[in-house]
């Protein structure tokens, strides 16, 4: 038997928000912010499965626009669901990874989150971890 969980109107708020505001973390200082370890964070109450999917979707839409803003890539993905947990005070991170490239194929990158504290990787399967 699943158990139906309460989601606060205020979820899909917080993750259309967040989907909005995702050009506005890609340059500098703001990116780095989110590769680092979080400090403090103020937590919203309830659970972020549906501001997640809230984001995920916006995303989606406004990458079928073809602005030149928004794009439905591992990147993107990743620093939406890092804000939306972070909103949430879970504590988490965004790691960039790079394949080295070999004989005849391309290079090949990847951005994924990682939850908690814990000390960052410095590689994963195939991929050299960014710092």
């Amino acid at each position: 038997m699943t158990v139906a969980r309460a989601v606060r109107p205020g979820a899909y708020l917080v993750g259309g928000v967040v989907a909005l505001s995702l050009p506005l973390w890609l340059g500098g200082s703001r990116l780095a912010q989110l590769v680092r370890a979080p400090g403090q964070l103020r937590t919203i109450r309830g659970h972020p499965a549906a501001a997640l999917e809230a984001a995920h979707r916006t995303l989606r839409v406004l990458a079928r626009m073809r602005l030149p803003w928004w794009r439905n890539t591992c990147l993107y993905r990743a620093l939406a669901e890092c804000l939306v947990l972070r909103r949430y005070g879970i504590a988490c991170r965004v790691e960039l990874g790079v394949t080295r490239p070999g004989t005849g194929t391309a290079i090949g990158a990847h951005a994924w989150v990682v939850r908690g504290h814990g000390d960052p990787e410095r590689s994963v399967g195939s991929m050299v971890v960014l710092r």
